[in-house]
């Protein structure tokens, strides 16, 4: 099939497959705690707000990286909440990163088209419209999916390196998202990308627009975080983390870059700190979950090795390679969920990679082959899925509520026990669902733009007599509900608190 005919059927595959994963295993529901924060960011920003107003108690909407008081806000960058906030805006937040991943296998074509031949380039687009890794994280609400499209926006241009002026803005607007989205990619990878575009770009004013996009991205950056912390060079996440851990006796810090006992919010690997030797083993781990997520077999990622070594400009995909490796040693977290999703950028070269490695082992018809493939190796990931709920989150409590017509007023929920899971085919042999966790089901079906009235969850006080008074003082004549949720059982109980 000719290349015109088959990019736009890989495009809406790949969106598909997404929307699938999006609607299907995952509910529609945000499932980590930084899926619910950017969720109800979104709200607020679909409102037309950056900040909303405190909620009447603060303690009764304790999440992570959500703060609930003077104002309340997610802690996180605001570009890709403010980017979800356009389908949130019209109840379809779970579409926006399944129409967003349809842009990838033409970017991806464009660039195999560029640095290899046309068959490697289809190959390329066929592997990045249906790989397990990049699908999962496609119908999350995370925000990779996103940073990819505007690393590998600004990365085919300069590429090309001949486009009009306007392509070359373009570029810098893609670049200029990642930086307000993810800002860490921003600077790492964005800047090697926006370096080599200053070098290649035709022309001042080619340069000059390249540069617009960054640049705006950097001052909003800046005057978003002095806006919320006060310090321009502050990020917000920064200092919800020293609070968060404050009663457990740890310095203030903890989520700096580096090595160091006093670095990590957290236990990984069994203790707090981080260090080199921790950074590798987390690494490894990371490598085997992007291995076995990019077409759902172990062993690829050494004919992506192979492949990599055959393109023209290696040097590109080495420095891709140390880039991201290398950054992300750096930082504490393992980066567990959603596979490998801190080494997700390197998706816009990875494609590619395996592409030029399996045309040199074996010519056939991999355009059509691999997406077979792909589909086989996506089967284990969506029955994990369904087996058990993902980061044990799930859509149910908003099913309950609908079914039983509750539409208003406050629901209190509180959740006890523990159970142990699993998702193999994720990566994930151990995890303990728990309360904390448990509760994200519930909490992102706030609206932060109105912490009275409409429907209201909020965390269960100890006592019937704590919760009336609670009531009377915040929420008074609105009805009021109690979930109780059996972590180890996953089973909900409803129970009207309230006439």
């Amino acid at each position: 099939m000719r290349s015109p005919s088959l990019i736009p059927a890989l495009a809406l595959l790949c969106g598909g497959l997404a929307l699938f994963v999006a609607l299907g295993p995952l509910g529609g529901a945000p499932h980590l705690t930084d899926e619910v924060a950017y969720t109800l960011q979104a709200r607020l920003f679909a409102a037309g707000q950056r900040v909303g107003p405190p909620t009447e108690a603060p303690g009764m909407l304790l999440y992570p990286f959500w703060v609930s008081a003077p104002l309340s806000y997610a802690v996180f960058p605001p570009g890709w909440p403010a980017l979800l906030a356009v389908g949130e805006g019209v109840g379809l937040g779970a579409w926006v990163n399944p129409l967003l991943a349809m842009a990838l296998p033409p970017l991806i074509w464009r660039l195999g088209q560029e640095w290899a031949d046309e068959g490697t380039a289809r190959l390329a687009a066929a592997i990045m419209a249906c790989s397990p890794g990049l699908v999962l994280l496609a119908g999350s609400r995370m925000a990779h999916t996103s940073t990819l499209v505007g690393l590998l926006l600004a990365l085919v241009i300069v590429a090309r390196g001949r486009d009009a002026a306007w392509a070359w803005g373009l570029g810098g607007l893609g670049l200029g998202y990642v930086l307000l989205a993810r800002p860490f990619d921003g600077v790492v990878l964005g800047g090697g990308i926006l370096a080599a575009g200053l070098w290649r770009a035709p022309g001042g004013v080619s340069r000059a627009l390249l540069l617009l996009g960054p640049g705006i991205a950097a001052g909003l950056t800046l005057w978003d975080n002095h806006t919320l912390t006060g310090d321009a060079f502050t990020f917000p996440v920064n200092p919800w983390y020293d609070a968060w851990v404050a009663d457990t006796g740890r310095a203030p810090g903890c989520n700096r870059l580096g090595f160091g006992p006093e670095i990590g919010c957290h236990p990984t690997l069994g203790s707090l700190g981080h260090s080199p030797e921790k950074a590798a083993r987390l690494a490894g781990a990371a490598m085997l979950r992007l291995d076995r997520l990019l077409l759902g077999w172990p062993g690829l990622g050494l004919i992506a090795v192979l492949g990599a070594w055959r393109l023209r400009l290696r040097w590109v995909s080495a420095l891709a390679v140390a880039l991201v490796v290398g950054g992300y040693a750096l930082y504490w977290s393992p980066g567990l969920a959603y596979g490998a999703r801190f080494y997700h950028p390197l998706y816009a070269l990875l494609p590619l990679w395996l592409a030029a490695g399996l045309r040199a082992i074996l010519p056939g018809p991999w355009p059509w082959v691999a997406p077979l493939v792909a589909l086989f190796g996506l089967a284990p990931v969506v029955r994990d899925l369904n087996a058990e709920p993902y980061w044990c989150v799930d859509a149910d409590l908003g099913q309950l509520l609908r079914q039983q017509g509750i539409t208003e007023g406050v629901v209190f929920l509180m959740a006890r026990g523990r159970r142990e899971v699993s998702w193999p085919a994720l990566g994930v042999e151990a995890f303990a669902c728990e309360p904390m966790l448990e509760s994200g089901d519930g909490l992102w079906l706030n609206d932060p733009n109105h912490p009275k009235g409409g429907l209201q969850l909020r965390h269960a006080l100890p006592d019937a007599e704590q919760t009336q008074a609670y009531l009377k003082a915040h929420h008074p004549g609105e009805a009021a509900y109690l979930v109780q949720h059996d972590v180890a059982t996953d089973t909900r109980r409803l129970l009207r608190l309230t006439p």
